[in-house]
């Protein structure tokens, strides 16, 4: 049987974990385009990392790439986290790319 010449990308599951942790972050988000805060707890919680620690390490690894934000901004023992405006419009890329 030929190949189609199309190859499946593999994620890794560090790559699915910062994803998972943007979505719990996109969840606070209000229909109006407000964002709101959540705590590190929920985050790891509604992420289904259920680390609190593996969470505040993807959260570091987003804030490096700018989308994500501990509150207040630059305090990175801060409890609360977060989405930025990038974060946002990375998340419904990625969204996009996987529908594709």
């Amino acid at each position: 049987m030929k190949s189609s010449g199309v190859r499946k990308k593999h994620i890794s599951p560090q790559t699915v974990n910062q994803i998972q942790v943007l979505i719990a972050l996109s969840s606070a988000v209000s229909q109006k385009g407000e964002i709101k805060k959540l705590q590190i707890e929920e985050i790891s919680e509604l992420s289904g990392l259920k680390d609190e620690k593996e969470t505040q390490r993807y959260l570091f690894i987003l804030e490096g790439q700018r989308l994500v934000s501990p509150f207040p901004v630059g305090d990175f023992t801060a409890k609360q986290w977060h989405i930025t405006e990038q974060g946002v419009q990375t998340l419904k890329h990625i969204t996009q790319s996987i529908a594709a």
